[in-house]
C-alpha cells in the first residue's frame, strides 16, 4: 500500500484545504497560505513541515485549484507562489482584439494557460500515487449536463478507474475554463463520451468548502470519514471580496448585455454566501462572520445536536474600512481596479495586502491542538460496544450489597449503550451492570458512591 493510500485510509483526526475561485486574486490565497505555513511549522517546531504533510485532503476550484495541486504535489507555499507569479503573467497577459472576442466569445487565448500549466505539473496524472502526497480535489462545472464535477484520486472512488489516468494538467485547465475568458476543455469520460467542461466557480463551489465537505463524509463517496468537532477539521481560504452597492438609477438603463456581464456575479456572491451560513451553522468556529445584521454570526443556531466539524474561514474584505485599517490609503476606482481576477499589475499590491490582512486575521490559537500530527491526541480513542470483553484487571466493586465489575481506564475512552454515546474522561471507570450493560462512571462519583473493593 502506497504512503498515499495508507494517509486517506489511516484512522485519526482528519484535515482538510479549501480553496476558492477568484482568478488572479488568487495570491491573496497564497498570502493566507504563506501564514498558514509558518505558523504549522512552528507549532509543530518542524521547519521544513509542508502543507501536504499536514492535510488529508486539499481541495480547489477555478484558481484554487491551480494551487491545491501544487500543494498536493508538495510544494511549499514559497515555490507555488513562484510558479503562480509566472503563470498570472503568462495566462492574462494578452487580450484578444475586439473582433476576435465578438466573434469567438472567450477573452484571452487558451494556449498560454495550457502550456503554462503544462510546464508547472508535467504529465502527472491523477492516479500518481508517488508524486501525489495527499487528497486531491480537483472541483468543475460540466457544461453540458449542467452538473458539478469533482475529481479526486482517493482509488475506492466509483470512477477512479477512468479519472486516474486524466493528466491533472488538463483538469486544473478545465476547473480555470471561465466562461466569456476561456474556451470549455473537452475531456474524455468514457468509451465514446466526451464532456465540455468550465470553470467550477460557475456553481455553488466557487467557495468548496461544503462539496469537500461532503466528498469527505457521505456514503456515496469513497472517503467515509468520521464527523465531530475533534474528528474533522476544514480551514477554508477566500480570494478576497467586494461589497458592491450599485446606484439604483443605473438599474433603470440596463441592457441585456450588461445583465449578463452581472449575472456570474450575482451567483458566485450567492454561492460563497450560502456556503459560508452552511458551515457556521455546522460548526462553532472562532472565525464566524456575521452573515449579516439580520441573522448575525448563527452562533446560537445548530442544525444538528452537536458539531459537526472544526471550522476555520479567512477572506479578504476589499471594501475601503478594512483596507484603511491594514494601511492601505486607496480610492474607491483604485479599489474596483484591484478587484479586477484578470490583471496582473495588480499581483503584487494584493499579495502585500493579504499578507498583511493574514497578519492580523490568522492566529495560532485557531488551530485546534487536537488535529496536530505526531500528537497522543492522534490515537483513536478506546470505544467499548456491548459486545466488548471486560479488559483484564477488572476489579469487583460493591454498591448497595449488589456486586458489579469495575476498571479505571487511563486514557479517554467512549462507550456504546442503548442510550447512545458515553464519553469517559482519562482516569474515569467502565462498569459493567448486573445485567452485563456497560457504562460510564466518573471516578470522583465512583470514589464517593463505592463502599467497597475486593480483587
Amino acid at each position: 500500500m502506497s504512503l498515499l493510500i495508507e494517509k486517506l485510509k489511516a484512522k485519526g483526526p482528519k484535515r482538510i484545504l479549501a480553496l476558492d475561485g477568484g482568478g488572479l486574486r488568487g495570491i491573496v490565497a497564497l498570502a493566507y497560505l504563506k501564514k498558514l505555513e509558518e505558523d504549522l511549522r512552528s507549532l509543530h517546531k518542524n521547519p521544513d513541515l509542508r502543507l501536504s504533510d499536514y492535510f488529508d485532503l486539499i481541495g480547489g476550484t477555478s484558481t484554487g485549484s491551480i494551487i491545491a495541486t501544487g500543494l498536493a504535489l508538495g510544494m511549499t507555499v514559497s515555490e507555488l507562489e513562484a510558479h503562480y507569479l509566472t503563470l498570472g503573467g503568462k495566462i492574462f497577459g494578452k487580450k484578444k482584439g475586439l473582433i476576435q472576442y465578438l466573434t469567438h466569445s472567450e477573452k484571452f487565448d487558451d494556449k498560454p494557460l495550457t502550456n503554462a500549466l503544462k510546464a508547472t505539473f508535467g504529465e502527472v496524472q491523477l492516479g500518481d500515487q508517488d508524486k501525489i502526497k495527499t487528497g486531491l480535489c480537483i472541483i468543475t462545472k460540466r457544461a453540458d449536463t449542467f452538473s458539478t464535477w469533482p475529481f479526486h484520486n482517493h482509488p475506492d472512488g466509483k470512477f477512479y478507474k477512468e479519472n486516474s489516468q486524466l493528466p491533472i494538467y488538463q483538469l486544473v485547465r478545465a476547473s480555470a475554463a471561465a466562461p466569456t475568458y476561456f474556451v470549455p476543455v473537452m475531456i474524455k469520460i468514457g468509451e465514446d463520451l466526451n464532456g465540455a467542461f468550465i470553470d467550477g466557480g460557475i456553481s455553488m463551489a466557487n467557495n468548496p468548502s461544503l462539496t469537500l465537505l461532503m466528498l469527505a463524509t457521505l456514503r456515496g463517496y469513497p472517503f467515509h470519514w468520521p464527523i465531530g468537532e475533534d474528528k474533522l477539521q476544514l480551514i477554508s481560504i477566500g480570494t478576497g471580496h467586494l461589497s458592491r452597492d450599485y446606484d439604483t438609477k443605473k438599474f433603470k438603463s440596463v441592457n441585456i448585455l450588461q445583465w449578463a456581464n452581472m449575472l456570474p456575479e450575482f451567483f458566485m456572491t450567492d454561492a460563497n454566501y450560502y456556503n459560508q451560513i452552511i458551515m457556521q451553522i455546522l460548526s462553532d468556529s472562532p472565525t464566524a462572520k456575521i452573515i449579516d445584521s439580520e441573522i448575525g454570526t448563527l452562533k446560537n443556531d445548530m442544525l444538528v445536536r452537536n458539531n459537526i466539524l472544526s471550522y476555520l474561514r479567512y477572506d479578504l474584505s476589499l471594501d475601503s474600512r478594512n483596507l484603511n485599517k491594514l494601511g492601505f490609503d486607496l480610492t474607491e476606482k483604485e479599489i474596483l481596479e484591484l478587484s479586477k481576477i484578470d490583471e496582473p499589475k495588480n499581483l503584487s499590491k494584493l499579495s502585500e495586502i493579504g499578507a498583511a490582512d493574514a497578519a492580523i486575521q490568522m492566529k495560532k490559537s485557531h488551530l485546534n491542538k487536537t488535529f496536530f500530527l505526531n500528537e497522543p491526541h492522534e490515537k483513536q480513542k478506546l470505544r467499548i460496544t456491548q459486545n466488548s470483553k471486560m479488559p483484564e484487571g477488572a476489579i469487583e466493586v460493591i454498591k448497595k450489597q449488589i456486586p458489579i465489575e469495575a476498571i479505571q481506564i487511563n486514557e479517554p475512552f467512549e462507550v456504546e449503550t442503548i442510550e447512545g454515546l458515553m464519553k469517559g474522561k482519562q482516569g474515569d471507570f467502565l462498569m459493567k451492570g448486573v445485567n452485563g450493560e456497560y457504562y460510564v462512571c466518573d471516578k470522583n462519583i465512583f470514589n464517593q458512591t463505592y463502599e467497597s473493593i475486593k480483587k
